[in-house]
């Protein structure tokens, strides 16, 4: 029989034990792990970075001999989304791929080798980035509460607050900055355990609680107001700004809440796998209409989104809207400053604004919720309004550039 899955995690549930236990090791050796990394750095700044890809298949090889993993040489139906689309991206490119599952679980940790016609070979974990080497932000890019400070630092906007332990702090937390708040884990991504729109301490201890499941720290910030935005940046150039959207309707002036949503389920996309029905009935889209002054036989103006959900998680009903060439560029300098800032050329950066088609420093609570070292590509290959992206592709294209005799033509 199936375990429940965990409202909380939403589509991408995960062990939380595990997650748990994973932020309590990464927040205890992060200063180990900073100064090592630093260190690191400066020595390949001095010596030039080295390539371990040689290395990569003997290692993986071994480590299937003693059963610690297995090694697949074709695309499989049970890999996750993001493998299937590095896969398939290889295909077309003529790229031979084997992929190392640890443990032999297509849901766990792997390794890709990726060898070249040429011969030429590139080890990643997930999905290629664009240059060899790690930046010295990976160290701390994944800690929102570090992210914070740094950013603060740098001129740069986020929202006030901090990482919390006890709800003791969490309470103090609020206090200073004001109602409402968000929880969310310390260490964690695609929204896992984060609750929004908390206004006493109550619903504060409920969200608190929450996300304590995946982390022994608990971020505790103001709610930025706006929309969500993910912006993925290669190379440290933005190439896809999109909306991430709960699930929601717009109103034409004539239709009910309920019959909006009826309409918006009959579209073919909303089918599977990629993007959800939206909800109908249930308690949360009541509360969240009610939270609005809206009820399923309420009729909203012509133009107007009402959210039946506070979560925005396509398995939910979200949805994501392509707004690339509606960004502004006071908006898009920010993006690549951000990316200049990590000096990483492969970043994913949650970003909430009330308008994006406006200079951000003309608007208030907007800023940079996180950023992400490894983004979630599917939302940029998959888009439900708007054109979509060969992620993948992208950045296969990056770690295999054409070598100078492609270029000129010479041998």
């Amino acid at each position: 029989m199936n375990k429940p899955q965990c409202a909380d995690c939403g589509e991408y549930p995960v062990n939380h034990r595990a997650e748990w236990f994973s932020a309590l090791v990464d927040s205890s050796l992060e200063p180990l792990f900073t100064f090592l990394d630093t260190i690191s750095h400066r020595i390949w700044l001095f010596c030039g970075q080295p390539s371990f890809d040689w290395a990569a298949l003997p290692l993986i090889h071994t480590l299937a001999f003693l059963h610690l993993g297995t090694i697949e040489t074709a695309m499989d139906e049970r890999m996750s989304t993001r493998a299937k689309l590095v896969w398939r991206a290889a295909e077309t490119r003529h790229i031979a791929l084997r992929q190392f599952l640890a443990l032999g679980r297509f849901d766990g940790f792997s390794v890709f080798i990726a060898r070249a016609q040429d011969g030429r070979m590139r080890a990643f974990e997930g999905i290629p980035r664009p240059e060899r080497g790690m930046p010295a932000s990976l160290a701390w890019v994944d800690d929102k509460a570090i992210l914070k400070k740094r950013f603060l630092a740098a001129g740069i906007p986020v929202a006030q607050g901090r990482g919390c332990l006890t709800f003791h702090q969490a309470a103090d937390t609020f206090r200073k900055v004001g109602a409402p708040v968000i929880t969310k884990p310390n260490l964690g991504s695609r929204g896992r355990h984060s609750t929004v729109h908390l206004t006493n301490l109550d619903e504060l201890k409920k969200g608190f609680r929450s996300a304590q499941q995946l982390s022994p720290w608990v971020v505790v910030e103001q709610e930025l107001q706006g929309e969500l935005f993910r912006v993925l940046l290669i190379a440290k150039k933005v190439v896809n700004v999109l909306r991430r959207e709960p699930a929601h309707v717009v109103g034409d002036g004539v239709s009910t809440v309920h019959d909006l949503a009826l309409r918006e389920n009959q579209n073919p996309r909303r089918q599977g796998p990629t993007f959800h029905l939206l909800p109908t009935d249930g308690d949360e889209a009541r509360e969240e209409l009610a939270r609005q002054g809206y009820a399923w036989d309420r009729i909203p103006p012509k133009g107007v989104m009402v959210t039946l959900s506070q979560r925005i998680s396509r398995f939910l009903g979200g949805s994501t809207t392509d707004f690339t060439g509606r960004a502004h560029p006071d908006n898009l300098a920010l993006f690549e400053r951000i990316a200049e800032t990590l000096d990483d050329s492969l970043v994913g950066i949650d970003f909430i604004i009330g308008d994006m088609a406006r200079p951000w420093h003309e608007q208030k609570l907007c800023g940079v919720v996180e950023c992400n070292s490894l983004p979630n590509i599917q939302l940029h290959s998959d888009v439900l309004y708007g054109p979509s992206f060969d992620v993948a592709g992208m950045l296969l294209d990056l770690a295999f550039p054409p070598q100078a005799a492609e270029q000129d033509g010479t041998r």
